[in-house]
């Protein structure tokens, strides 16, 4: 069975808003999860349309609790990082869901395709449980280099955040954090920051530095993945929907 807390990297080294601080330079070179570069599940595929009005039918290379990583053809159009979206899910010849709404959260180029993650406003797994792989973690995790401060007690603290999930988040600094304690944590993302709650769950030491594993409410989790755009996503009694 897997878990929504945040594990630790299977190949991990040993163990401000007033601005002007020092960004922590500790190097992290974490593998990313092989769930963005293995190939492409079979038989199930995702018609996407997004703000052209262009449907764009893409191969699926992951499948998580509410996400999807597509393979979207250089040749079907764009759909890039920030982009509300509907999908229809199909297996085959079968339509498992029509009209979901969705967001673009992450992306990359990988030769003339581009890779790009999904957020879904339900639960995929309910649906395709037979097609996901059994990993120990039960989020993807996307790599990532965002300017975080840490808040305790009036005490700030910098990090970069490294990769982020639905439920956590790992981070890098000069210094390490205490243990299941609630963060008030402002990420910097171009012209606007988010305010998140993170709390860090284990500490390994990294070079000269720390990689630190935090736990967050899926409701932060959303936030991350609509950083791109200013439209909000809410955590209802049962899935996630984009409002």
């Amino acid at each position: 069975m897997v878990t929504k807390s945040v594990s630790e990297p299977e190949k991990a080294s040993e163990e401000q808003l007033n601005g002007g601080g020092q960004v922590p330079v500790t190097q992290f070179d974490e593998s990313p999860d092989r769930r963005l570069t293995d190939g492409k599940i079979a038989d199930i595929a995702v018609h996407v349309t997004g703000r052209a009005r262009t449907l764009v039918k893409c191969a699926v290379r992951a499948i998580g609790l509410q996400e999807l990583v597509l393979i979207v053809p250089s040749s079907g159009g764009q759909v890039t990082a920030g982009d509300l979206v509907t999908f229809s899910l199909w297996e085959g010849d079968t339509q498992l869901l029509a009209k979901q709404s969705g967001i673009a959260h992450w992306a990359r180029m990988e030769g003339e395709n581009s890779i790009v993650a999904l957020f879904s406003g339900s639960r995929l797994d309910l649906l395709l449980d037979h097609r996901m792989l059994h990993e120990r973690r039960a989020d993807i995790q996307y790599p990532v280099d965002l300017r975080a401060i840490l808040t305790a007690d009036h005490c700030q603290q910098e990090a970069r955040i490294v990769t982020y999930s639905l439920h956590g988040l790992c981070l890098v600094s000069d210094t390490t954090f205490e243990l299941n304690r609630h963060y008030h944590t402002d990420v910097f993302c171009n012209e606007r920051h988010l305010r998140l709650s993170a709390a860090p769950q284990w500490t390994r030491k990294l070079g000269n530095g720390y990689l630190i594993g935090c736990g967050l409410t899926p409701q932060y989790g959303m936030l991350l993945t609509c950083r791109h755009t200013s439209t909000a996503v809410t955590q209802e009694s049962g899935p996630a929907v984009v409002s």
